[in-house]
């Protein structure tokens, strides 16, 4: 057995399980399953061998007192994952089903205190298995191009949302509270665009698109900043010198976040983020927007739905040379849906700046809405499964 220091990411990383994972782990390993185990003292699957292509089920067993393992089984030719278990805790068994084409294997250890284990390889001989299904892993310099890719297209967002704010600040602060109203939207929009990026921006998503939900005194508590408590002053009736702290508070934050997102030093934002998150955009979107639970009296909910639309188009097309090589239906799907939906919402959009408020929405469209936001959320949730990190390099070399 080899045993590897392993610090890619710098410490131990579980994925959790995803839609359409080629493993399915059942109580018991069945009949004619194959006893192995790792741990961090004999290594990873010693003595490990299967009769013949096609499926076999591997009772893994996690024998280390302390360490906690992810166990993969890779074609030693070509690195694909043919079946993969993400957490095996210390003293416990869980089956491990395959399904195996011929070729040569081994299996490969993480374990959490740091290092990897490999297997011997093993030869698995027998008929061709048509439904055997692989997964390739992605590498970190792959997630690192796509990061790089999706960056470069965000700029120009974040530069419009700067300019965009400023606008509707200075507005504020002169009194234009008409003029400030139909500002108010563009910029809105400017930040729902940033799709993943919102995400990873803190505390500073609070003071630039903080919600009401949950504070003592909801629209009225002082913790309530940012677009939002904006947009509720400016449809509320509140007045230059109630509205003017708000809108200088909400420049600043966007100013500085402008500025951090040149580096990404000083934001919650790994490369591992794209793939995991891309799905999260339409989620919150359903939640929040098709709901209209943010409205705070504009009745533009639709137009933000719309705007996440096109920034989860950004991310697509970030990923999309990774998921052309792993899953092309899923790309074409996804694309097409997110196109789709981005169009039926921009159909709600009204003259002058106005859009149908979602509590105009007919039962049908509200259906039809949802409907289509819920089929793409389940091409986008298999994203993650798709696009796993690979966590290590196997050597897939190395023999007892």
């Amino acid at each position: 057995m080899t045993r590897k220091a392993w610090a890619a990411l710098g410490g131990f990383v579980v994925v959790a399980a995803a839609a359409g994972a080629i493993v399915v782990a059942t109580s018991g390993g069945g009949a004619g399953s194959q006893r192995i185990h790792v741990s961090d003292g004999d290594g990873c699957a010693p003595g490990w061998a299967v009769s013949g292509s096609g499926r076999t089920v591997f009772d893994v067993q996690n024998t280390s007192p302390h360490t906690v393992f992810s166990v993969q089984l890779i074609n030693a030719a070509n690195a694909k994952v043919y079946g993969k278990l993400n957490m095996v805790a210390p003293g416990t068994d869980v089956p491990l089903d395959v399904l195996l084409p011929p070729g040569r294997y081994s299996f490969h250890c993480l374990g959490s205190d740091g290092y990897t284990y490999d297997s011997k390889v093993g030869d698995v001989r027998g008929p061709a298995v048509s439904a055997a299904r692989s997964l390739t892993p992605v590498s970190p310099l792959e997630l690192a191009e796509a990061m790089q890719t999706y960056r470069v297209s965000l700029k120009p967002v974040m530069a419009q949302l700067v300019v965009d704010t400023d606008r509707l600040t200075n507005a504020v602060r002169e009194g234009r509270l008409a003029r400030a109203r139909a500002l108010w939207l563009p910029a809105h929009l400017d930040y729902a665009r940033l799709g993943v990026a919102y995400g990873t921006f803190g505390k500073f998503n609070d003071e630039i698109d903080g919600r009401p939900l949950g504070l003592v005194q909801g629209v009225h508590d002082p913790q309530f900043q940012g677009f939002l408590r904006l947009e509720y002053g400016l449809w509320h009736g509140q007045s230059r010198q109630e509205l003017t702290p708000v809108a200088t508070a909400l420049g600043l934050a966007v100013h500085t976040v402008a500025r951090q997102f040149q580096t990404f030093q000083t934001l919650n934002w790994t490369n591992t983020d794209l793939p995991l998150r891309a799905h999260e955009i339409l989620e919150n979107t359903l939640q929040f927007e098709l709901t209209g639970e943010t409205n705070e009296g504009s009745n533009t909910n639709l137009a933000t739905a719309w705007a996440s639309a096109q920034g989860e188009s950004l991310a697509l097309d970030a990923l999309k040379p990774l998921l052309r090589r792993r899953d092309p239906v899923l790309l074409a799907g996804a694309t097409t849906a997110t196109t789709r939906l981005a169009a039926s919402l921009r159909a709600y959009e009204r003259p002058r700046g106005a859009w149908t408020g979602v509590s105009s929405l007919s039962t049908r469209e509200r259906e039809q809405l949802d409907g289509a936001m819920s089929k793409l959320l389940e091409q986008l949730e298999q994203i993650p499964g798709e696009l796993e990190l690979q966590l290590a390099t196997p050597s897939g070399a190395d023999n007892d």
